[in-house]
């Protein structure tokens, strides 16, 4: 899509300057759901976007990128990546200048020889024309999701199961019943014991020598 294409359907006043379009970038990255700050103050200078796509990107906007203004941006991405860890974008439009394309896009494939560094020309790139449809990036959210937990019931509070039996009656008869076959059956383990003590206090005193 030619500048003045992109311009119009993006809605740019006529005179329309840099911060015009990194306000439009911004906007962008914000509807697809990432964070966004403009003109942050970095190293020797102000970011013009500081943003969380990307797992972190520092984006430097120019109106029309050329050789020139593409080196440019690199030098200025540069140092303001310096004690971090946040790639590097150089975004804006590719020079309207037929006789300059070819240079610009050959300085964009040299400089993106640096995995950290990234050039984008915004006119050519479906995912940000004006106008196309804006697919979230559920990725970022998933992972600012609050954390879970579960409840904690009071257990140890007797007014807690007098609610409970009093709520629930068929789950008190339950455990009533749980609670009398288990003393029963602790009742008939104890006699068994009893008597199997019994009959070996006889048998050892059969056996003990009189004195």
């Amino acid at each position: 899509m030619l500048p003045s294409k992109f311009v119009e359907l993006a809605g740019f006043p006529d005179r329309w300057q840099e911060r015009d379009l990194q306000k439009y970038i911004s906007d962008r990255l914000t509807q697809r759901g990432f964070q966004t700050h403009l003109e942050v103050q970095a190293n020797g200078g102000r970011a013009d976007i500081v943003t969380s796509w990307q797992g972190g990107a520092i984006a430097e906007v120019k109106k029309y990128l050329d050789r020139d203004t593409i080196y440019q941006a690199v030098g200025q991405l540069n140092l303001y990546g310096l004690n971090n860890t946040h790639k590097l974008v150089v975004m804006g439009f590719l020079t309207p200048d037929a006789r300059a394309q070819p240079s610009a896009l050959k300085t964009a494939s040299m400089v993106e020889q640096n995995p950290r560094i990234s050039v984008i020309f915004v006119n050519l790139q479906e995912e940000w024309l004006p106008g196309n449809k804006i697919a979230l990036d559920w990725f970022p959210r998933l992972f600012s999701l609050p954390k879970l937990s579960l409840p904690q019931l009071p257990f140890g509070e007797w007014r807690w199961w007098l609610g409970v039996a009093k709520n629930n009656p068929l789950l008190l008869v339950l455990a009533l019943a749980l609670v009398s076959v288990t003393a029963s059956q602790l009742k008939r383990e104890f006699t068994q014991c009893q008597q199997t003590v019994q009959v070996l206090n006889c048998l050892f005193s059969e056996n003990m020598p009189l004195p």
